[in-house]
């Protein structure tokens, strides 16, 4: 059985939000809490939560993995993430997806535990299941230190055969970045039809 653990990416700046995604309220919790929710359904290893140094407030309930690449976008958490958590996998989970449910995780992680190779939906790099091997970590550290020029998290995934999977619900896979996405999110939660 693999030692898969999950982790929380919510170490972006939210320059286009203009304030801090992992503390917007859903349903009366923050998006933290609805984001460590859905993972603390799943049968994990344990979780993480990579967020800058500058950020850390009362979310370090978690371990914590700062951020030592933050101009590199999710792709630098990912790499904080593979170098400091032990484990076989991680499934990666950014802080601005309010839709996304339980089992929409556990797709992932059950055809990523079946291929051991990396697992996204379609068109949606993140979320993320990705095995922890040698030669996924040694990628990261290449990328960080300048060697490989692409650096995506679809980069990464096509580097190692991510399989791409179609959504139970697209609609659910929808991300936040600024207020008018979020004000359409809040909306589909008031009337979901």
């Amino acid at each position: 059985m693999l030692n898969i653990k999950g982790a929380i990416l919510a170490g972006g700046q939210s320059s286009r939000m203009g304030q801090d995604k992992a503390l917007l309220s859903r349903d009366h919790r923050d998006m933290f809490t609805y984001t460590l929710e859905q993972l603390e359904n799943m049968h994990l290893n344990g979780i993480v939560l990579s967020r800058n140094a500058s950020q850390v407030t009362r979310l370090s309930s978690l371990p914590l993995i700062q951020d030592q690449h933050p101009e590199l976008g999710p792709l630098g958490g990912i790499h904080a993430i593979a170098s400091q958590v032990k484990a076989d996998a991680v499934l990666i989970v950014p802080i601005d997806m309010p839709l996304l449910t339980t089992d929409d995780l556990e797709k992932l992680v059950s055809v990523g535990t079946m291929f051991h190779k990396p697992v996204y939906f379609s068109d949606n790099y993140l979320p993320l299941f990705l095995p922890l091997n040698g030669q996924v970590r040694t990628y990261l550290e290449q990328v960080v230190s300048g060697n490989i020029g692409n650096r995506s998290v679809r980069g990464l995934c096509n580097r190692f055969g991510g399989i791409p999977l179609q959504p139970l619900n697209t609609g659910r896979l929808q991300n936040t970045n600024t207020p008018q996405q979020w004000q359409a999110v809040q909306e589909k939660l008031v009337d979901p039809a």
